[in-house]
């Protein structure tokens, strides 16, 4: 064999396998970009579905939060509207112990207001009169007492005590002595504005002179009757 020959030889195979080592490594480097390329994709694709994921858990958290909140919201208005009609009811019964609609109990004190204790000869000083009664009953709210009653019948803001020649008339019932008033509120207030003689000087001379009784007993527990009278209607549009 020529020499030159087989050296050509030699360098064509030479090149053919350079040319296989270089068209590997291209190959090899063109699929790792491809691989590097199609993984960012898939994780791309991933942190996206985790963040949907994310959103969806945040829109429930969410939504039950606001259906917790229109819970509390619906359960403060209930128990707002329950207040509301309470201190109605308060209301209405307060008015009605005023207006004496209900049968009134409490502490208090009973006035046992007699005529003539000492037997004298009677005369105007010893007999009791409407406006003595008027007189106590005046003295009596002065103490902001919560109720009272004369021989059973209610006092309230709208009772009359007059006089029918010798008679006496509460809520235009007759009522005789001895009287018997009953009072609910603070005892020791009531005490004390019943014996402040300055109050009504002439009433209490004639107490002090013996020619009425007045006796006072604390009781723990008075009960005032419901009024029975009229009741006069003012300025009433139906």
């Amino acid at each position: 064999m020529n020499w030159k020959a087989f050296k050509s030889i030699n360098a064509l195979i030479i090149s053919f396998v350079l040319a296989g080592i270089l068209i590997g490594f291209l190959v090899a480097a063109q699929f790792q970009s491809s691989v590097t390329a199609n993984s960012y994709i898939v994780d791309e694709l991933n942190a996206q579905k985790d963040l949907l994921a994310s959103f969806d858990e945040d829109r429930v958290n969410l939504k039950n939060t606001i259906a917790d909140l229109r819970k509390k919201i619906e359960d403060n208005q209930a128990r707002l509207k329950l207040a509301a009609d309470q201190a109605k009811l308060d209301q209405l019964d307060a008015l009605k112990e005023q207006l004496g609609l209900t049968t009134m109990r409490g502490s208090g004190v009973r006035i046992l207001f007699t005529e003539n204790p000492s037997g004298k000869t009677e005369s105007e000083t010893n007999i009791i009169h409407a406006a003595d009664l008027r007189d106590l009953v005046n003295l009596l709210r002065t103490a902001r007492v919560s109720g009272i009653s004369i021989n059973g019948q209610r006092v309230i803001p709208n009772t009359t005590i007059n006089a029918l020649g010798s008679e006496v008339l509460v809520n235009k019932v007759k009522v005789v002595a001895p009287y018997e008033i009953n009072v609910i509120g603070d005892t020791e207030m009531i005490a004390s504005r019943l014996g402040d003689q300055q109050s009504y000087p002439d009433l209490y001379k004639r107490i002090k002179n013996r020619d009425l009784g007045f006796e006072i007993e604390k009781l723990n527990q008075v009960v005032l009757p419901v009024y029975d009278g009229d009741y006069l209607l003012k300025y009433a549009t139906i």
